[in-house]
């Protein structure tokens, strides 16, 4: 089964559930690329998934979590501005994205 990249952003005002968002999209093998943004490869399975255990950590709260898929050619013509502001351990894992 072939995997796509997303990109996922969220908007979470409580800062337990904004950890909570974090680690989880850790633990689904995703990148931190900013603050608030991951990226990472999913295959179909794991991306319903990853939707389901968003969908029951935020529930009915006004946040908002949103995933992105990003084909490997908009990737390619990505650009960055500045120095990203990564960890060492996601710098490391970046290549592999």
């Amino acid at each position: 089964m072939v995997s796509l990249r997303y990109v996922v952003i969220y908007d979470v005002s409580d800062d337990g559930l904004r950890a909570q968002v974090s680690e989880l999209l850790k633990d689904y093998g995703l990148v931190r690329i900013q603050k608030s943004a991951f990226i990472g490869r999913l295959k179909r399975s794991r991306l319903r998934s990853l939707h389901t255990d968003l969908r029951k950590l935020v529930g009915d709260r006004r946040e908002n979590v949103q995933l992105y898929p990003l084909c490997d050619s908009c990737y390619r013509g990505r650009r960055l501005v500045g120095v990203l502001k990564v960890d060492d351990e996601d710098r490391r894992r970046l290549v592999f994205v």
